[in-house]
């Protein structure tokens, strides 16, 4: 993407995540599906597993399964919140991410700050067990359409190992414009080998 563009989605997540991007951390994509699976070709190799918390949108069966990966799912608790220890039951050396969507479609449940720390939580003690990075990958196309003040928590300061998708269609309402963008946490592992490797499956 351009350069003005990339620092100013930087600038804009900066201040929404309370953490510190820039450029060097944001690529452009063609929408939020085009980024989600730019991402997941450059974290599978075949077999490799992706946790989804049910209910969840359709297509990311078909994101997972376009890079060899399979996709196992995590049942939500009453109110719609990822119960952690149902995913850190459902985490295996096999696993190289858990996609979040929140808010989420379909429900329109929040995760609340507690919910995502303790994912982030959970992701950590499995890395250390598994001994590779399992990445947090959040699909937030609708971070911007939410209700009654509700807070929106940042993975960014759950899990160093995290990835935040999204795009302008909702929010905005330019679905044609497929205007999306990638934004890597400056604490993810092999930081500079995951921008190459994102930017070159672009």
């Amino acid at each position: 993407g351009f350069l003005a563009v990339r620092r100013a989605v930087a600038d804009m997540l900066s201040r929404e995540h309370g953490t510190d991007l820039t450029e060097e951390h944001v690529l452009m994509s063609c929408g939020a599906a085009g980024g989600l699976n730019v991402v997941l070709k450059v974290l599978l190799d075949p077999g490799d597993e992706v946790v989804v918390f049910a209910p969840y949108f359709p297509e990311y069966f078909a994101y997972v399964d376009n890079h060899g990966g399979r996709m196992c799912v995590v049942e939500t608790d009453e109110r719609f919140q990822p119960a952690p220890e149902r995913l850190a039951a459902a985490l295996t050396p096999a696993t190289k991410a858990v996609l979040l969507n929140s808010p989420n479609n379909p429900t329109g449940a929040v995760y609340s700050q507690a919910t995502v720390a303790a994912l982030g939580r959970v992701l950590a003690d499995a890395e250390r067990r598994v001994g590779h990075p399992i990445f947090l990958l959040s699909d937030e196309p609708y971070r911007h359409i939410v209700y009654d003040d509700t807070p929106v928590p940042s993975p960014f300061a759950a899990h160093g190992n995290t990835i935040v998708v999204s795009s302008f269609s909702k929010d905005l309402g330019v679905p044609g414009e497929r205007i999306g963008y990638i934004a890597l946490s400056p604490q993810a592992a092999d930081l500079d080998i995951l921008f190459t490797a994102c930017a070159t499956a672009t």
